[in-house]
């Protein structure tokens, strides 16, 4: 589980670690500027919006000025404005211009404003934070005043405003708030808790708006401000210049911001922004998101992901800014890229520590077995090498490697190809990766086939494949059946296959299998030289004992006396001619009995039997014995119950029996013991059996044994038996002394039919001996069920 974790939290490091990154810059105001790019840009995406027909600009244009005399005009001028205002009431007039400083002509404005009565006037405030008020006599003409202070970003756009500053509402807010006196009664306010973020229209040009100059004139017909709130300001070029989205070059002017600020509040279209902590934790949280769904998108499509990503962010922010909601966009496409290269690159480098370590294992294993080139390839192949002694180089020891591994490959599959038995090597999941052309006939399988589908049902059932499968995986027992398909025979064999690199210290160690090797051979012509040689055995068997018996009998008839008395020397021969005749005939059982069970024709009846009966009854048999040559026999066992061959079980404990009482010296002690062991308890007797028996098969073949299993074992104190000789001992006519053997009765077939026996139930025999010390054979059984501890002494 902890493993599980760890891996995760290095799947979400990269996305995580960019994601903080872009969070503190994000805090700190670095990716600004690019937002205020986006912002622009998604405007002009947009495109324009509707303008509300309850908003009219009186503009203080460049034909005013030409007309009217130059900036700041004479107030009466816009008491003249009011009163043609006036005339078509209602409506609310916003003043853009700032009356701070007192004029001959504010008693005649302040008269206008208040036959009008709907004034709204500006104020600011200074650098130092001072207000700046319309003159006293002015405000007491006015409905209310509005602050005009705003905040131009580094492009020079307002992009929102204070909707209160010391308790003022902001000049649109105002005049907006007037007009809903008089006008709009159920008009909604937005909160005045938080910035107001401007959601411009479109270019000023598109906006509803007349020159001063026009209006006084008359041109202008009172009507068109009836029901309306007109904001009077300057538009004139060079005079209180405002760029906004739309217009940048030529800039618009400030009275387009504070219509604006009313056309928002009369359409309840400002845009809706996240607050900074919800963006805080969208981009917290996006970042290990997208580094944890990379790690499972296929590496050919993360570039894709990411493009996709990135467009799908850009549309739904242009989506939602039509619907008045501005998402960040830069900084979000900022994090997607920069996640996107993190985990690519973090990918990069855990495959490139994997190929290194890899490199290195497949180094140390092989790289003594590189072979030097020839000829004109040899001081390349030198340098090669010195290269890599010298610098270790990666990019060296895998060009090495590559050359060293696609000549043992041509060889090998060449070899393969020219053979006459069938190779086959697939996946543990059937997948085929390699066939040779013996199988390819025989099997009619390819490359990329399922090896189910070719041998089920014609060579072997499901039952069987499955068996032999899950043999394979969990034991790493090979295993071998022969067929007789198309009137030939053949042998099908399957054997584990590692093809992945072991670390050095699981180099001896037994592990489970990688793919399978089927090996598929035709065995006609030996089947028929196995049913000629047990023919030729069993004939030869049957005929020598006819006479041997006959022989046996008139050597029994001669020792009884009733044929006349022999002489002392011919007594002697007489016993020796006896003594050899037994053994002749022991001899010619031994090998009847061998070739039976090598060749098949005696099967296994196995049957729930309680070794201790099993082993008493051998004891009692070998007692006799045992009490003739001088040689205490110890049993202790207790009621172990195994799925065994009684009789057969019996045959293999009187043989080690009399092999061990045989060769033990007098008032010496031959013990026999039986015990369960554990999983825990075979690693230790693996360890013992490696200091006697180096072959890797067996000793993997130890660990395979289903458990918990029976152990055998019968200890003698006799010679002992050569280092040599401890593995080949169990082979046909083996002995470890021939005189001596044959003096006490040996046939050198004994302990191989106990191998043959015990490989049958599916155990494992084998001996441990030091020379002058005495011999210790091991008898590993499975089959077993159940236990009842209950201790036995004879």
């Amino acid at each position: 589980m902890s493993w599980r974790l760890s891996k995760v939290w290095w799947w979400l490091l990269p996305g995580g670690l960019v994601a903080l990154v872009v969070t503190v810059l994000f805090e700190l105001g670095v990716w600004q500027p690019l937002e205020q790019l986006v912002y622009t840009s998604l405007f002009r995406l947009r495109g324009s919006g509707p303008w509300s027909e309850q908003v009219v600009v009186v503009a203080i244009d460049d034909e005013s000025l030409e007309k009217l005399g130059q900036f700041p005009l004479p107030r009466q001028r816009y008491a003249q404005l009011l009163d043609i205002l006036s005339e078509a009431q209602p409506n609310v007039v916003a003043f853009d211009i700032l009356w701070s400083e007192p004029s001959q002509d504010d008693s005649q404005l302040a008269a206008a404003m208040e036959r009008h009565g709907l004034v709204v006037l500006p104020r600011a405030l200074n650098d130092v934070g001072v207000a700046l008020l319309p003159t006293s006599e002015l405000q007491s003409g006015a409905i209310t005043t509005g602050h005009i202070s705003t905040h131009q970003d580094i492009d020079g756009i307002v992009r929102r405003i204070e909707p209160q500053l010391q308790g003022e509402l902001a000049l649109g807010l105002a005049a907006t708030q007037a007009y809903a006196l008089v006008a709009a009664p159920t008009l909604e306010f937005p909160s005045l808790n938080r910035p107001l973020w401007i959601n411009w229209a479109g270019v000023v040009q598109h906006t509803p708006h007349y020159s001063l100059a026009r209006v006084l004139e008359g041109e202008v017909s009172p009507e068109a401000f009836q029901n309306r709130i007109v904001v009077v300001g300057v538009t004139a070029t060079g005079l209180d210049s405002l760029s906004t989205p739309f217009n940048r070059n030529p800039p618009a002017s400030g009275v387009y911001l504070h219509a604006t600020v009313i056309n928002n509040v009369l359409q309840h279209n400002f845009l809706h922004v996240p607050s900074q902590s919800w963006i805080r934790l969208g981009l917290l949280l996006a970042g290990p998101s997208l580094s944890l769904l990379l790690v499972f998108c296929p590496k050919e499509l993360r570039l894709i992901s990411w493009i996709g990503c990135c467009l799908i962010w850009a549309i739904l922010s242009l989506v939602l800014f039509r619907a008045g909601h501005w998402l960040p966009v830069a900084s979000p496409l900022i994090l997607l890229s920069g996640t996107t290269g993190a985990a690519m690159l973090s990918n990069r480098l855990q495959e490139d520590a994997l190929l290194r370590r890899q490199l290195d294992q497949l180094w140390q294993a092989y790289h003594q077995d590189l072979v030097v080139y020839q000829a004109k390839h040899t001081d390349l192949s030198k340098k090669v090498l010195s290269q890599s002694s010298r610098v270790n180089s990666h990019t060296v020891q895998l060009a090495a490697l590559a050359d060293q591994f696609g000549r043992s490959q041509s060889a090998q599959a060449a070899i393969a190809r020219s053979l006459s038995t069938g190779l086959l090597a697939a996946d543990l999941d059937g997948l085929v990766w390699f066939c040779n052309p013996v199988a390819a006939s025989w099997l009619s399988v390819k490359v990329g086939d399922r090896l189910a589908s070719c041998l089920v049902p014609h060579w072997l059932s499901e039952a069987e494949w499955q068996a032999n499968l899950h043999r394979l995986k969990t034991s790493g027992f090979t295993s071998s059946c022969e067929l007789h398909r198309n009137e030939r025979w053949f042998e099908i064999g399957l054997e584990p296959l590692l093809y992945h690199s072991q670390t050095l210290e699981a180099k001896n160690q037994p592990c489970a299998p990688d793919g399978l090797l089927l090996v598929i051979k035709d065995i006609t012509e030996r089947q028929e030289i196995v049913r000629l040689k047990d023919e030729f055995v069993s004939i030869v068997s049957h005929e020598l004992r006819t006479p041997i018996t006959s022989i046996r009998g008139s050597l029994g008839l001669l020792l009884t006396g009733k044929l006349g008395n022999l002489t002392d020397k011919g007594q002697h021969m007489l016993n020796i001619a006896v003594n050899n005749t037994d053994r002749l005939i022991r001899l010619i059982n031994d090998i009847l009995d061998f070739e039976r069970i090598e060749s098949g024709k005696v099967a296994l009846l196995k049957k729930s039997c309680d070794v201790a009966d099993l082993i008493v009854l051998a004891s009692e048999t070998m007692q006799a014995m045992a009490d003739k040559a001088e040689v205490n026999l110890k049993v202790t066992t207790k009621s172990i119950y195994c799925c065994a061959d009684p009789d057969r079980l019996i045959q293999v404990l009187t043989n080690l029996l009399s092999n061990a009482i045989k060769f033990s010296p007098q008032n010496t002690t031959v013990c026999l013991s039986a015990e369960i062991i554990n999983p825990s308890e075979i690693e230790g007797i693996r360890s013992e059996a490696s200091r006697f028996n180096s072959n890797p098969a067996f000793l993997s073949s130890l660990t395979c044994i289903p458990h918990p299993a029976l152990l055998i074992t019968v200890q003698d104190q006799g010679r002992g038996i050569p280092a040599d000789k401890l593995e080949a001992i169990f082979g046909r006519f083996q002995q470890v002394d021939t005189s001596d053997a044959r003096q006490k009765g040996g046939t050198g077939l004994g302990l191989a039919i106990c191998r043959a026996i015990v490989e049958q139930h599916g155990g494992k025999i084998w001996v441990e001996s030091t020379l002058g010390e005495g011999s210790t054979f091991y008898l590993i059984l499975p089959g077993i069920e159940e236990l009842e501890i209950c201790h036995n002494g004879i």
